[in-house]
């Protein structure tokens, strides 16, 4: 394979060609697909044919390392299409992690309104940015060739070295979706492209206009491990790992006082037996003499802390770490999370899972639960959350070497508030993870870990224990009625034809602003007519000939694509509570 590049060099490279070539590059690319690729000694060398031969050394770092043999070279076409097949390398300079924000910083400043600062640098690479993503969008991924491809990666370059890194990012996958385009790769979906510039356009249109959290708008570098200082941390509880793919461990959740979620976890290769025996092992992490399943009652203080953008804390040699005592679900800061209402967590959890995996943040799916349970059945117990949204609990596995089936039995026969730490599943049901009410002993610190824990019947509630021989009938919920189907499809179709097609590809969406608009949705049609008009109404150059409302057409499809997002969002949240009734 073709080793990874830094954005820049491939920039460079297509740069460099004269205008000739430049007008050639797609057909050469799609040639060099099929160029025989070798590795040598400290290298890969690229056969063009039996005389030009393209040599690549082993990191690619600047311009010297990628070499050709023909005459034309450095500004030839061999050159630059190997190098437009290469995936995008990180070209992140050393030590920029120490510049971006910890996610407690990072939360500090989401949780307050603030107005975006940035520098006279970073807009203009902003700016940049939306410049090469709206000519993606006025051309269409057909027309978003290796010279458009090489624009992009040369303003992602510029972006990320201003530390600049979600945009940068977004900028990476838009390249690497339309590669898949161009290739026909089977790999390829186009919901994909669409998610991907409009992350682009969106992040950038916010930095040029200074909207949002600037630590949330620049993004943190991928898997790095950032700073946080010193921080005092209380244990939530801790979960056993056993993954469908073969991995295996434990985690454990951890909290400061300002409500940052972080975790500490050990998952590795292996099976049940891992599983259930990783929460006694102890927790690799500075001075700290604890098990993961200690460590979710007790705290932790410390210093020099280091933490990763999904707040995965590092055990580098530099941190240290000492016990401290943890606190109840009942207390602060802990007794916060059950503050919230449901509604705004399903609605958060949604938000998270259009992330990047590697920028949602720690427990972004975890719920935190208050109500009664109700009667079980086999695999679920109903509950019913103190703001008047039922859901179901489930066990994460039905293993029985894992005792969630048997303590999510137990939890329904507790009489009483019940609090749940969970993780949200599919509609109207929540894993349940761990579980607290009144009685529970001492040694338990205030709650029971569903699936280390045994929960033992003397610690029920005395009248629970009375009344077990009577079990509930369990009587099935009416079925909730489905909400009404929206053609929201119509505009949704629109703005993935127009990222397929170009401009061009919107016009006739006035036809369906007029149903759009008899199914009451002002808003959506509105957007559709503005799609058409800059589709059909086209200015020209100065040569007479039809031109592209660039800028106008990028804004109107990301206004449109973001009204999209937002009702998928809400219906996703209304679909998912009324799930549990």
């Amino acid at each position: 394979m073709i080793p990874p590049v830094p954005p820049g060099v491939v920039a460079d490279a297509v740069e460099a060609l004269p205008s000739r070539l430049r007008k050639k590059l797609d057909e050469v690319v799609a040639k060099a697909a099929a160029w025989p690729v070798s590795t040598v000694d400290g290298g890969v060398t690229v056969a063009v044919d039996e005389a030009t031969v393209v040599t690549l050394r082993v990191p690619v770092g600047s311009a010297e390392d990628v070499v050709c043999t023909c005459l034309m070279a450095p500004r030839c076409a061999h050159r630059a299409a190997v190098l437009s097949l290469a995936p995008p390398a990180d070209d992140a300079a050393p030590g920029e992690a120490a510049q971006e924000p910890a996610p407690a910083e990072a939360e500090a400043e989401e949780a307050a309104p603030e107005v975006a600062t940035f520098t006279a640098a970073e807009i203009a690479a902003a700016g940049g940015l939306w410049a090469a993503g709206s000519a993606v969008l006025t051309r269409g991924v057909a027309g978003a060739g290796a010279v458009q491809q090489a624009v992009l990666l040369r303003a992602a370059h510029e972006a990320r070295s201003l530390g600049l890194h979600r945009a940068s990012a977004a900028a990476i996958r838009v390249v690497q979706a339309a590669r898949a385009a161009h290739a026909d790769d089977p790999a390829f979906r186009l919901a994909d492209l669409v998610a991907a510039l409009h992350e682009l356009l969106e992040v950038s249109h916010r930095i040029r206009h200074g909207s949002g959290s600037s630590a949330s708008l620049r993004g943190v570098a991928r898997r790095s491990y950032v700073e946080c200082g010193d921080l005092r941390l209380y244990g939530v509880c801790c979960v056993p790992v056993l993954d469908s793919t073969g991995y295996a461990g434990a985690v454990t959740y951890l909290t400061d006082a300002g409500g940052t979620l972080y975790q500490v976890n050990d998952v590795t290769p292996g099976g049940l037996e891992l599983a259930r025996g990783r929460p006694d092992n102890p927790v690799r992490i500075g001075e700290a003499r604890l098990t993961f399943r200690e460590l979710g009652r007790a705290g932790l203080f410390v210093s020099a802390a280091k933490a990763s953008a999904d707040g995965r804390l590092s055990n580098a040699g530099t941190v240290r770490a000492v016990r401290g005592s943890g606190r109840r679900w009942t207390d602060d800061p802990l007794a916060r999370f059950w503050q919230r209402p449901l509604t705004d967590q399903v609605s958060a959890y949604h938000d998270a899972l259009r992330l990047p995996i590697e920028e949602r943040p720690a427990g972004h799916d975890l719920a935190f639960l208050a109500g009664r349970p109700g009667p079980a059945d086999a695999a679920e117990v109903r509950f019913d959350t103190a703001d008047g949204h039922p859901v179901h609990l489930v066990a994460p596995t039905d293993d029985p070497g894992l005792p969630y089936l048997r303590n999510l039995r137990m939890l329904a026969e507790v009489t009483g508030t019940v609090r749940v730490v969970g993780r949200f599943v599919g509609d109207g049901r929540v894993e349940a993870l761990a579980a607290a009410w009144d009685g529970l002993p001492d040694e338990q610190s205030g709650h029971v870990d569903l699936g280390v824990d045994q929960i033992v019947r003397t610690w029920l509630p005395a009248a629970t224990q009375e009344s077990a021989a009577e079990p509930v009938p369990d009587l099935p919920a009416p079925p909730a009625a489905p909400p009404p189907e929206l053609p929201l499809y119509l505009l949704s179709r629109r703005v993935q034809r127009t990222v397929e097609g170009g401009a061009l590809a919107a016009a006739g969406a006035r036809r369906d602003a007029v149903r759009l608009t008899a199914a009451g949705l002002p808003t959506a049609a509105g957007l559709a007519r503005s799609l058409d008009r800059l589709a059909v109404d086209r200015p020209r150059d100065e040569f007479g000939r039809p031109a592209a409302h660039t800028d106008e057409l990028a804004t109107t499809w990301l206004s449109a694509a973001a009204y999209l997002d937002a009702v998928a969002a809400r219906v996703a949240t209304d679909s998912w509570l009324a799930a549990g009734s």
